[in-house]
């Protein structure tokens, strides 16, 4: 057995709660515990990853996912020639995003991410506006797909908004609705963060108001 596994968090449309995306977030089991924690090191190879991914798809609908890769993956070409073929021959188009976990480069932005786009994937650039500040990110904002924000981020779990931090989600939102990128309002906790959202015009939301991340189980056929 793989000591690793993804769980899934559902992206949603804030209205209708419907899923339009599955984030996938690696887990790796500990035996001595035993359970399944956040690991340590998230650089597991290329072939590992297009496995998890592959088993992944064979238990989600809708079976767009997005998937988080560090600087030193996103710029390995064993990484992108293994999820592009993947992406070509066993998705549909815009059915992968890659989420970045830190902020690159520019130029290996600029140039490896064209050929992820290329090959139908998008890029998401995560934690907007607290781990990613927009100095770093202005110029990068035409070669994107999609901007996270992250309010766990900002304040701890069950603290209420302060004035600064809707300043803050506003700005994030006005950015990708000016670059025609999408957006994703993430860690939305009850329904006044939802309330929030919906007064701002965003649609994209995730967050333990909607679903926990859980363990992917494959369905067993009922016939």
């Amino acid at each position: 057995m793989t000591p690793y596994q993804y769980f899934a968090q559902p992206i949603v449309n804030i209205t209708t709660k419907r899923v339009i995306v599955y984030e996938l977030l690696l887990r790796q089991w500990t035996a001595t515990t035993p359970h399944w924690r956040i690991p340590t090191d998230f650089d597991i190879d290329s072939q590992t990853t297009i496995h998890l991914l592959n088993t992944a798809l064979k238990c989600l609908l809708p079976q767009s996912v997005s998937i988080n890769l560090t600087n030193q993956q996103f710029a390995d070409p064993k990484m992108l020639n293994a999820l592009t073929a993947f992406a070509q021959t066993k998705m549909k188009p815009r059915q992968l995003t890659i989420e970045l976990m830190q902020t690159p480069d520019f130029q290996t932005l600029k140039t490896i991410g064209a050929q992820y786009q290329q090959a139908g994937i998008l890029i998401a650039l995560d934690d907007v506006g607290s781990d990613n500040l927009y100095p770093a990110i202005k110029p990068m904002l035409p070669y994107v797909n999609t901007l996270k924000f992250a309010i766990q981020n900002l304040r701890r779990l069950g603290t209420p908004t302060t004035a600064a931090q809707r300043a803050a989600l506003h700005f994030w939102f006005e950015q990708a609705e000016t670059h025609q990128l999408l957006f994703t309002f993430e860690g939305i906790e009850d329904q006044a963060d939802s309330a929030l959202a919906t007064s701002l015009g965003i649609t994209r939301g995730q967050g333990y108001f909607f679903a926990h991340p859980q363990p992917i189980t494959i369905k067993k056929d009922k016939s």
